[in-house]
């Protein structure tokens, strides 16, 4: 079988974690000064003041998963794999276009390429087919949509419920500026309060990590965010294994069109233990590229 292990801590668990000191719209930003006065000032003026950070922070958090829905991209991702006698290692690169949507459900990642060979096109059409009939059934009765409306619900409020556990799990610090490939950065750091008792499952997670955030200061958008696991970190519900204290997380973004922020590259880096106890070194990089506008044109270059 095959596992993404960046799918298993879950974006949406990884991505909470990362967006925690994240600025959010522009409307936070003054008028700016004249650019060749702001590398002179920048290193000498105060760090943002944390409670008033951290509100504005909170008020204005939106998800990567929410933003990539309005783009198609390339999504490159070395599959880790799991045999039935539990040993895990990093198999082959695949390729896929992601169609986004809205609905968690009714993304098509359709995969184009295996270790840059790409797939042939009758297996292309036959797969594309695959979607098109399995967003009609979704759409076919009533009772289909509307167990389809309650999944996008429930997803949507294990979002927001994600984004209030961070707030509770972590204890924020500001803690400096640094240049990070080009862009002038407000470092923040993330540590689990020791006393707090999660209440979701996401928080469960959260807490099992500390972090490292690095904040672009021009428009308050996360460039980077690096966490560590202080504690072992189950995954598959505990059936398939867990990640040893000690692994590393990497995660980056990207300015695309220079408009918005969006994913670039997740690495994950540490040892674990499978099933039937079988210990693993893994390495895995997801990498995301060649973001374009999504629409119904976009669409229509697979449906047809």
């Amino acid at each position: 079988m095959q596992l993404s292990l960046g799918g298993s801590f879950g974006a949406a668990r990884l991505l909470a974690v990362s967006a925690a000191l994240c600025l959010g719209a522009q409307t936070l930003v003054a008028q700016s000064p004249p650019a060749d006065t702001v590398a002179a000032t920048r290193a000498s003026a105060p760090l943002p003041e944390l409670e008033s950070f951290a509100a504005q922070v909170k008020a204005r958090l939106r998800t990567d998963r929410a933003l990539q829905a309005s783009y198609t991209f390339l999504e490159r991702r070395q599959e880790v794999e799991v045999s039935k006698f539990g040993k895990v290692s990093v198999g082959s690169t695949k390729t896929y276009e992601v169609y986004p949507s809205r609905d968690p459900g009714n993304t098509y990642k359709r995969l184009v390429a295996v270790d840059g060979a790409p797939i042939d096109a009758r297996e292309l059409e036959k797969n594309d087919a695959k979607h098109r009939a399995d967003l009609e059934a979704q759409e076919g009765t009533p009772d289909a949509r509307a167990k389809h409306a309650r999944e996008v619900a429930d997803e949507r409020q294990k979002e927001h419920e994600a984004i209030e556990e961070i707030f509770r799990v972590f204890e924020m610090r500001i803690v400096g500026r640094e240049d990070l490939r080009g862009y002038q950065t407000i470092v923040g750091t993330l540590e689990p309060r020791r006393s707090y008792k999660p209440k979701t499952d996401d928080g469960q997670v959260m807490k099992r990590f500390r972090a490292r955030v690095w904040i672009n200061e021009a428009d308050y958008q996360l460039a980077r965010v690096d966490l560590e696991a202080i504690d072992d970190v189950t995954y598959g519900w505990g059936i398939l294994g867990r990640l040893h204290k000690g692994a590393k997380i990497t995660y980056e973004r990207k300015k695309v069109n220079d408009e918005v922020w969006l994913p670039a590259r997740l690495r994950i880096l540490g040892t674990g233990r499978s099933v039937l106890f079988r210990t693993f070194a893994i390495d895995s990089t997801t990498e995301w590229s060649e973001y374009r506008k999504f629409g119904v044109k976009t669409e229509e270059t697979y449906a047809h």
